[in-house]
């Protein structure tokens, strides 16, 4: 137990800011760390606390109890499967820590356990947020009680156990039976082709229950011959022995939830404690055929051509070279799509957006304005979470030094950082455009030269300024304190919170133009083109100022970080 308690603080220093980045960010963290509270946490917790407060009211509309909230922590679960593979396999078999560890006299299922509560306790913050808006949406809808009370505050810290124990069960069975593979790339374009693979496969089962329509859905859940949540029951069986603990009042049940969850761990550290080392002695005595980094590929390909050319290019190629990025980054843009088409088709013609389009079609104003702030929300989000300009800065990592002596002006550098994720992210949108046009398209029944020429056009002009903006905003963000620190790609990404401090401040940024534009439309019945024409102005103003911020106090702050 010493070497695990050990071990667990070791881990859980690494990921302190060092001297220098403490000395760097100053209040930065501190203040942005409660807006990411505010904005993007709690936000969300409310939301799942009140889909299952409804869906928990819906069912006990049918005698249900707690099929509601089952439900909603098994897509949890799934979530925190389907995300946590690619992290486990990582900081298991391909930290730095992973050669001084084995030479040391500790047992594998030590090494193993404290890698994983690291784990649990790092990367599973916003799922117990999720998990504690569950229960208390469950309980405001059933009831509350002391059993009920005290199952859930123990389930808030302990639900995630079991999925994660899951991805750690892969993890040492996929790499002992492949340890052979010498490329840590390989392996993560195979987990990342397997996480799409999951998150598209969950998606169709989840939808095909009863496609997506909110009646149909209680009234599925609610009986006995649901066999997605049937199914999940027997996959996650802790999630229906809390929530039964919770609304029957039964401690013995609590009981049995913990043998549950100490079950799947023994098991795991059992596999863990004959497998493991076989693993990774193999993968860390083994180096990957491409000797040199992604980055120092696209570096050495890029000589006796244009500066500004040969950085783009540079920039490309790390994006599109290094699996993690991709799926991160790049990926990221072209899964959400997918589930939109999914869950429409599946709903056929009485799908979600089948109402609001119609009076769209039709040329109302008040609808086209709708769309357009929908536009916008879209852009700047999207742009946002890809973490594309965000992480900069940060995927340089060690070579930073490189960005600071080479002959070529940080600003240039910066620009053709900014036009990567412009380039990227604004097709990406222009995409979205046309796609949804021609859905439009397919739905009328007559031409309106508006709707489908005008329209679009300001959405493609509305939705590159939005991209240009947030890109901006998320490089200098970058600037101010970096992730430059890292072993591994998916840490680069993963250690930066920069992403979700930009996201929280798009968020906020987001909301006040749709509450205004809303207001505006609605309430003083101000009239659309004039509305349209002043999110254009706001956000051409927002981008100057971003792209003039991100030039000055950005090279300050790379120049800053350098001396």
């Amino acid at each position: 137990m010493s070497n695990f308690l050990t071990l667990l603080k070791t881990f859980i220093k690494t990921t302190e800011l060092t001297s220098a980045e403490k000395k760097r960010s100053k209040h930065f963290y501190k203040i942005m760390g409660t807006a990411v509270v505010l904005l993007i946490m709690i936000p969300a917790g409310l939301l799942v606390g009140i889909i299952t407060y409804a869906l928990t009211l819906g069912v006990m509309s049918y005698d249900g109890t707690t099929q509601g909230a089952n439900i909603i922590l098994h897509i949890i679960s799934i979530l925190s499967v389907i995300f946590g593979i690619n992290v486990i396999i990582n900081i298991f078999y391909f930290s730095n820590d992973i050669e001084n560890l084995i030479p040391l006299p500790l047992k594998p299922r030590e090494i193993v356990s404290a890698k994983f509560a690291y784990s649990l306790l790092s990367e599973n913050i916003m799922e117990f947020i999720l998990i504690l808006g569950a229960c208390a949406g469950f309980m405001c809808a059933h009831g509350f009680s002391a059993t009920g009370i005290v199952a859930s505050l123990i389930g808030i810290l302990t639900v995630p156990i079991i999925p994660l124990a899951y991805c750690g069960i892969i993890a040492v069975i996929f790499m002992y039976f492949t340890h052979s593979v010498k490329n840590r790339d390989f392996l993560n374009k195979i987990t990342g082709i397997g996480t799409a693979v999951l998150i598209v496969g969950s998606l169709v089962a989840l939808v095909s229950v009863s496609g997506f329509n909110p009646e149909a859905i209680v009234s599925s859940l609610a009986s006995a011959d649901n066999g997605f949540l049937n199914v999940m029951n027997i996959i996650f069986p802790h999630i229906p022995l809390m929530m039964d603990s919770i609304a029957g009042d039964r401690a013995y049940l609590l009981i049995l939830y913990l043998l549950a969850n100490v079950v799947v761990v023994a098991i795991f550290l059992f596999l863990a404690s004959k497998m493991y080392i076989k693993g990774v002695s193999d993968i860390n005595t083994t180096k990957s055929k491409r000797s040199k980094s992604i980055a120092g590929q696209a570096i050495e390909k890029s000589v006796q051509k244009d500066i500004f050319a040969s950085y783009l290019k540079k920039e490309f190629l790390v994006l599109f070279r290094t699996p993690p990025f991709f799926m991160d980054c790049i990926a990221i843009n072209l899964l959400w799509p997918v589930f939109m088409a999914v869950i429409m088709i599946l709903q056929g013609s009485t799908n979600f957006l089948s109402g609001v389009l119609t009076p769209y079609l039709a040329g109302d104003r008040k609808s086209i304005t709708i769309i357009t702030v929908s536009a916008v929300v879209i852009s700047a989000l999207v742009t946002a979470i890809n973490s594309i300009a965000s992480s900069s800065i940060s995927r340089e990592g060690k070579h930073f030094q490189f960005m600071r002596y080479i002959p070529v002006g940080l600003r240039t550098q910066i620009n053709a950082k900014a036009l990567a994720s412009i380039i990227i992210s604004g097709s990406v949108m222009v995409l979205y455009v046309i796609a949804f046009n021609v859905y439009c398209a397919i739905l009328a029944t007559t031409f309106n030269p508006f709707v489908f020429i005008v329209t679009p056009l300001i959405h493609i002009a509305l939705s590159l300024i939005c991209v240009v903006f947030v890109t901006y905003l998320g490089i200098f963000l970058d600037t101010i304190n970096p992730k430059l620190v890292w072993d591994d790609e998916i840490n680069a990404l993963r250690g930066n919170y920069n992403t979700v401090i930009n996201a929280a401040i798009i968020i906020a940024i987001t909301a006040a133009i749709c509450t205004i534009s809303l207001v505006l439309l609605w309430i003083f019945s101000v009239e659309p083109a004039i509305i349209n024409l002043g999110l254009v102005i706001v956000m051409c103003v927002l981008a100057v100022v971003a792209q003039k911020v991100c030039l000055k106090k950005g090279v300050a702050n790379l120049e800053q970080i350098e001396s």
